[in-house]
Formats: structure tokens, sequence, C-alpha cells
């Protein structure tokens, strides 16, 4: 929570907490217009766009005055008085509004930022930071408020960031030699996300290192037929190449993850 006592969480159900208690916003378009507002504090978004998304393209004839009434009755709950004096304001601003808060008390900013520090970070650094990024996702971005036409245009990116955040964190804590802790946590992500190569490299490359060769080679094969059902495709050279070098018990695996080749960057 910021110094304004603050914390608006997007990454989910739309929840406002402040000074330690949960401030209830009962009707979903004004959840859903806090949080478009929100995902650009700082910044004016303009009427035209906010009607566009509240209204899923396809606004009435008086969504404007409707509009103007769900700010009316945000500004009541989140600014009674009109100041900003509690950390928050919501302004119009020519034809649109701007809310002015700290962007560190929006979720969906402050995990971008923990992502942005663990890129610079060592890999005990850069699996902290990743685990507190994503223990900010609750579920779907807006889930409670937007439809998910809306979401998916909101959250261009969004959920690609935390999948490779993801990635990264558990190729850091192989790194860190953490690969039994992994396996219950990376059997769970491949079963989740079949066809994501480095998730399946890094569970195999955990499994080798428990001394489990074997299980890591059954988790190629299903790997195989996962891309060739879903695709039509085999893995890549890469994946493959990791196969390879479990099948003649390469003794470079078992150094940090680093040792083996794999993706040049990670988002």
């Amino acid at each position: 929570m910021t110094d304004g006592g603050w914390e608006f969480r997007l990454l989910g159900p739309v929840e406002v907490w402040h000074g330690g208690g949960r401030i209830a916003l009962a009707r979903r378009a004004q959840r859903c217009l806090l949080g478009l507002l929100l995902l650009e504090a700082g910044r004016v978004v303009p009427v035209s766009r906010l009607l566009e998304l509240l209204w899923d393209d396809d606004p009435p004839a008086h969504a404007r005055g409707v509009l103007h009434s769900h700010v009316a009755r945000l500004r009541g709950t989140l600014d009674p008085d009109r100041t900003g004096s509690r950390g928050f304001r919501l302004l119009l601003r020519g034809d649109g509004y701007v809310a002015e808060t700290d962007a560190g008390a929006v979720d969906v900013h402050r995990f971008r930022d923990l992502v942005g520090r663990a890129r610079l970070a060592g890999p005990g650094g850069r699996s902290r930071l990743l685990r507190d990024a994503l223990a900010h996702w609750r579920g779907p971005l807006l889930a409670d408020a937007a439809t998910d036409r809306v979401r998916d245009r909101l959250g261009v990116g969004l959920e690609e960031l935390r999948l490779s955040a993801i990635e990264a964190c558990v190729e850091a804590e192989l790194e860190c030699g953490r690969h039994r802790d992994l396996l219950p946590e990376l059997a769970d992500l491949v079963r989740q996300h079949p066809l994501r190569e480095r998730l399946i490299r890094a569970y195999m490359l955990a499994l080798y290192r428990d001394g489990r060769r074997p299980d890591a080679l059954a988790a190629y094969r299903r790997a195989r037929g996962d891309f060739a059902r879903e695709l039509g495709l085999e893995p890549t050279s890469d994946l493959g190449e990791v196969h390879d070098r479990i099948v003649h018990a390469d003794r470079s695996l078992d150094l940090p993850l680093s040792g083996v080749r794999g993706p040049t960057a990670w988002w």
C-alpha cells in the first residue's frame, strides 16, 4: 500500500482499498470505469474511448450522460471533498477524464515495474522480484467488470508478459539450484501450458537434475505428441537439443541454466 493509503487491484476482480479497509463499488459499470482510468493513471482518457469500452462499441444515445453520472458517483465515493486530499482525484480535462493517483497504488503498474526491475537483477534477485510481481495476479484483468472482448483489447501483451515472467522466474530459480522445489510447480505449469517450450525445457532440466532422467525424456515425448496434435509441428531444435543432451547425460546440464542454450531474451 502506498503512503497515501490507496491500493487499487485490477488483476482479478476490481477492488479498492484505503487505510486498510475495502471500499465497495457495487455497480459493474463503475468498477469498469475506474479500471479504465487507472490503467492510464495520470493520463487523460477521451470520453469517446470510455464510451466505446464501457458499452463494448455499442453505446446508447444517452451514454454520455450516464458516464457523467458514474463519474460523479465515483468521486462521491473516492474523493468526497473533491480536493484530492486523500491522494486520489478524478478530473475532467478537455473532452476526457484523468485519474490522478500514485501509479504505484495500482497493481498493474506495480507488476510492470517489478518485471522491469527484474531484468537488471541477478538470478536470486530476479526470482524474488518476479515472485513479488506475480503475486499481484488474482485472475484476469478487470475480471468482474469488463467483457472478454474489452478485456482482450485492454490487456494486449499483459498475459504474455505474465507468462514470460513465470518462465524467467523458474529459470532463475533453476540457476539457484532449486530444481527439486520447483518440480510440483513446473509439472502444473506444463499441464496448463503444454505448448510453452521454455516451461517444458525447465521441467525437463529440473527432472534431470533431480536424478529422474527417464521422466525428463518422457516429458519430451509428451511435448512432441502435444505439438504434433495441436500444431502439426515438431518442437524447435532448442528443445530437441536439450533432449539429446539428456539422452547422453551431458555433464554440462548439471551447471546453472545459463549453460544450456536457450532464448536470448525472455520478453
